[in-house]
């Protein structure tokens, strides 16, 4: 008998047992190790997507707000105000806008006619331009989404005045979740691991209030339960649902309304699986530290502008919308600014993870 094979056996036997619990360990590690880095990976998503919607909830330390109204005062030293030799105007409220002159030439005529004061058209393309040209003077008059309008107003001293209105003095738009005619998501649900466009970050409509709104009511978040990607265009996210692209899109009703009167949508292509209550629609509005005469005559031309027969009307009157009807930003944007505390609070929330 080999007493030195019989006595190595043993020996052989608890250094495989060893390496293999050595291996299990290593291999336990690995995944625990992995499993974090997917949870910071997933929590630095998610984090990034809610600060990526802008969520500005307080008006600047430079502004003041002496009467509550959550909006800039007007410069009391009148050194301050300003009313200048040429009024600046610029549109902006999606990337589905017409942003030419030719389309607000009217308007401005009309606001040159009240205040005694040429009007010009600034032609931006981002609604962070617009901020900064408010900001630094260039821009006194021009309209936001409705997403954008917190932020403009707490970091640019936007003053807003007027929506588009129908004739009885209404205005808002619903959210609207949209998918395929012959789609077989049924509600928003059914949304769990799909994948869902939104059109941009800042976008009230096509992003920030559908994607809180899934978070707070349907507990579904952004990575975790669904996929999701910008198109940066309402027509983008309609046409990533119409292409299978992408299983949902949450789009502005009335966007949706124009599209499909100028035949740019077939009328049955798509399905709503979700209306929300109304936003305001885009806000036209003026800058804080015009002078008050000039402030109160561009805000009479908004008002009484006759829309019958001009280009405004064939471009906005989808939703039987007839002419600018006034707004107060500290109610009517109510619902708007929970939008961006929740996602706020959200943002705070997986940074302190």
């Amino acid at each position: 008998m080999n007493t030195n094979s019989a006595f190595v056996r043993p020996r052989v036997l608890l250094a495989i047992a060893v390496a293999a619990l050595a291996a299990g360990y290593a291999s336990y590690v690995a995944s625990s190790w992995e499993k974090t880095a997917q949870e910071q990976y997933v929590n630095r998503t998610m984090s990034n997507f809610f600060m990526s919607l802008n969520p500005i909830t307080r008006l600047d330390s430079v502004y003041t707000d002496a009467d509550g109204d959550l909006l800039a005062d007007t410069p009391e030293n009148a050194a301050l105000q300003v009313k200048p030799t040429e009024l600046v105007f610029s549109f902006i409220t999606s990337e589905d806008s017409t942003n030419e002159p030719d389309q607000w030439q009217e308007l401005m005529d009309a606001i040159a006619a009240k205040t005694g004061i040429p009007v010009t058209y600034l032609r931006l393309t981002d609604s962070r331009e617009q901020y900064e040209a408010l900001r630094n003077g260039r821009l006194h008059i021009t309209a936001l989404g409705t997403g954008e309008v917190p932020a403009a107003v707490n970091t640019a001293g936007f003053i807003p005045v007027c929506t588009f209105g129908r004739e009885d003095g209404t205005s808002g738009y619903t959210m609207e979740f949209i998918v395929k005619e012959d789609s077989p998501i049924k509600s928003l649900d059914d949304l769990r691991e799909k994948t869902i466009a939104f059109t941009r970050p800042r976008s009230n409509s096509g992003c920030k209030a559908a994607a809180m709104f899934l978070m707070e009511e349907k507990n579904l978040q952004p990575e975790l339960d669904y996929q999701w990607s910008y198109t940066y265009g309402h027509q983008g996210s309609i046409d990533a649902v119409l292409s299978g692209e992408v299983d949902a899109a949450p789009i502005a009703s009335d966007v949706l309304a124009r599209m499909i009167a100028k035949g740019e949508i077939p009328e049955n292509a798509v399905r709503s699986i979700y209306q929300s209550e109304k936003f305001p629609p885009a806000a036209f509005g003026i800058a804080y530290n015009l002078t008050p005469e000039t402030q109160e005559a561009i805000r009479q031309s908004l008002l009484e502008f006759n829309w019958e027969g001009t280009k405004i009307a064939a471009e906005f009157g989808a939703e039987g919308t007839t002419k600018f009807v006034p707004i107060v930003f500290k109610d009517d944007w109510a619902l708007v600014r929970h939008v961006d505390l929740a996602a706020s609070k959200a943002h705070a929330d997986l940074a302190m993870k």
